[in-house]
């Protein structure tokens, strides 16, 4: 057993399509949008794709920083979510520049609708967690004075 703090994974509150699954709603929100307009269904399609695999390495960089000390799983997770804005706008470039751009830019712009959306919600539903702390642990009274402290 470590005598550090061990990171125990991501605190959320409220229900979990809320806290875990705002962006996906907004997908569905968004939805209405591309069927109406002339906007390239292409371009939704893709932003909905590399946010639903953003999300899923969020979800396993939470896993791995796990079980590790506080400290690391911080550096883990903040490494992660610079790690993952890079690879996905790089790969957002490449696309635009390489197979289309007018997708490539209404894609971009998909994800980060979704994305800003599931940070906003994940980051309440974490922060209420943390207000919702349990009170102090029960005081029992014993009658031998080396127990009590």
């Amino acid at each position: 057993m470590s005598e550090y703090p061990v990171y125990t994974g991501m605190r959320s509150a409220g229900p979990p399509i809320l806290s875990r699954g705002a962006g996906f709603i907004a997908a569905l929100v968004v939805l209405p949008v591309f069927l109406v307009t002339d906007l390239p269904f292409g371009g939704y399609l893709l932003g909905v794709g590399i946010f639903a695999l953003n999300w899923l390495a969020a979800l396993g960089l939470d896993r791995i920083a796990r079980g590790k000390m506080q400290v690391t799983a911080v550096g883990i997770t903040g490494l992660g979510l610079i790690s993952r804005a890079w690879v996905t706008f790089g790969a957002l470039f490449v696309f635009a520049k390489l197979v289309d751009s007018h997708i490539g830019v209404v894609g971009a712009v998909v994800f980060l609708v979704l994305f800003t959306v599931d940070f906003l919600a994940r980051t309440i539903s974490h922060t209420m967690a943390r207000s919702q702390r349990p009170g102090p642990a029960p005081v029992t009274v014993t009658s031998d004075p080396k127990d009590q402290v």
